[in-house]
């Protein structure tokens, strides 16, 4: 069997993991079509700032960390298939698959340094060299090896991964445009100065985002603009794994890192 074989055998994973993403993008998309996010604009009567804030947020649907699960599934068993292979290129063929052989992924470097050779026995050295040289262990250079192995983990065993909504951006243009055309105005009367856009975002995304949080508070006595757009996203929500972030960000960035590993050890399966 040639490398490009072998490949082609462990990219079956990966591209059933793509499917799984493309899914979660639409799955996403019907979500936020639908209006989950409802803000609300007050004023504090001791402040008297303008205040946005969540009025009504839905519930993610559960078949969205379901689609994640699988995709982070597949991705998890591409490495070891690739594992496998480099097994297979190593004894030859001669012994078949082996059980214990796997990608090996470790909460810490000294369990990685333990535990390891057992792994990877029957592999050509500089595959066993390639794969030491990821560090795919919590803290090593593959730090995020462990961030996908973790995720798979949970997966399979508590429960579906936890998803939340989060706060992405503001855009304060229709506020700054106003400010600015006041005075445009009056300095080139019969001129109306161009709407602008900008976007910020924020230093607390809020996740899991709840209804009474406060996405934006104003200048005291300011005016309420009711014009100020706010962007939301499905996030991950495992803290102890990963910084909450967009779902679809992180698990695309995982993918590319299983396609790129899987890419770089064509040289070992020839």
């Amino acid at each position: 069997m040639t490398a490009d074989e072998r490949l082609a055998l462990i990219w079956l994973k990966i591209e059933r993991a793509n499917k799984h993403i493309a899914d979660l993008n639409s799955a996403i998309r019907a979500f936020n079509a639908t209006g989950p996010y409802i803000v609300r604009a007050k004023r504090d009567p001791k402040t008297r700032q303008p205040i946005h804030y969540i009025a009504e947020v839905s519930p993610i649907p559960v078949i969205i960390p379901m689609i994640l699960g699988d995709a982070v599934q597949n991705l998890r068993s591409a490495l070891d298939h690739l594992a496998q292979q480099l097994y297979l290129v190593g004894t030859g063929g001669s012994a078949g698959y082996r059980d214990k052989t796997s990608f090996f992924i470790a909460p810490k470097a000294s369990e990685y340094k333990r535990h390891v050779s057992g792994k990877v026995e029957g592999m050509r050295k500089d595959a066993i060299d390639a794969l030491s040289a990821l560090e795919p262990y919590n803290g090593g250079k593959g730090h995020d090896f462990w961030i996908l192995h973790r995720l798979n983990n949970i997966d399979k065993h508590r429960t579906i991964v936890a998803a939340g909504s989060s706060y992405q951006s503001v855009d304060v243009g229709s506020l700054i445009t106003r400010r600015i055309a006041r005075t445009h105005e009056e300095m080139f009367p019969g001129t109306k100065f161009p709407a602008i856009s900008l976007g910020l975002r924020p230093a607390d995304n809020l996740c899991p985002l709840k209804k009474g949080d406060v996405l934006f508070i104003g200048l005291v006595d300011g005016e309420i603009d009711e014009q100020m757009k706010f962007t939301f996203d499905v996030a991950l929500y495992e803290p102890e794994v990963v910084k909450p972030g967009p779902m679809l960000e992180i698990v695309q960035h995982l993918a590319d890192l299983v396609s790129n590993t899987v890419t770089i050890f064509k040289p070992c399966l020839a």
